[in-house]
């Protein structure tokens, strides 16, 4: 295997890591937004779920891209990875806010 092959693979498993710790925030949001009846967030997480569908898509599409395309498709991959991170945060802060008024 060669070491660009290896580092590939090594980063699209960092991503897949970060990927899942994301959706696990996201469950726990969800349930908790559940909870308290708090529907904009909920439709906020299932947003957010579908922008984590599409990341992995991207994820898969990187094994099969050539080598011209591979760095483009990494960094679109990782810059949607870090808006979405970013969102996800945002979503948790306005749950955080919502259960703090709602006691």
């Amino acid at each position: 295997m060669k070491d660009e092959d290896i580092r590939a693979k090594a980063e699209a498993e960092k991503i897949k890591a970060k990927l899942q710790e994301a959706l696990a925030r996201l469950d726990e949001m969800d349930a908790t937004a559940r909870q308290q009846k708090a529907q904009a967030v909920t439709d906020a997480i299932v947003k957010l779920r579908a922008r984590r569908d599409e990341i992995q898509t991207r994820l898969r599409e990187l094994k099969d891209a050539n080598a011209a395309s591979i760095a483009l498709t990494r960094a679109e991959i990782e810059e949607r990875l870090a808006d979405f991170e970013e969102e996800v945060s945002k979503v948790a802060a306005r749950l955080k806010s919502q259960t703090a008024t709602a006691k």
